[in-house]
């Protein structure tokens, strides 16, 4: 299994190898090469990106919601003794 690393941008793990340090305000920080690619295109393709990304955000927020709430309500609920 490749090494993994963190982007900061899409909030998932890419691969090692499909990963650079960007530097930021903050210090260098890791970001995958298809969001510098998308940052270095025109305005409208980086819109286009960064819309479709929160939009991903989003579904993986609700699906991530979802699974807690249906942990927490298999937990709480009362186990059959047989």
């Amino acid at each position: 299994m490749p090494e993994m690393q963190y982007c900061y941008c899409c909030r998932v793990h890419h691969p090692q190898s499909e990963m650079r340090l960007f530097p930021t305000r903050h210090g260098e920080r890791w970001r995958c090469l298809r969001s510098i690619e998308a940052a270095a295109a025109s305005r409208q393709s980086r819109d286009a990106f960064g819309q479709e990304q929160s939009r991903i955000n989003r579904e993986l927020a609700r699906r991530q919601a979802d699974f807690a709430h249906f942990s927490r309500r298999h937990q709480d609920s009362p186990r059959p003794t047989g």
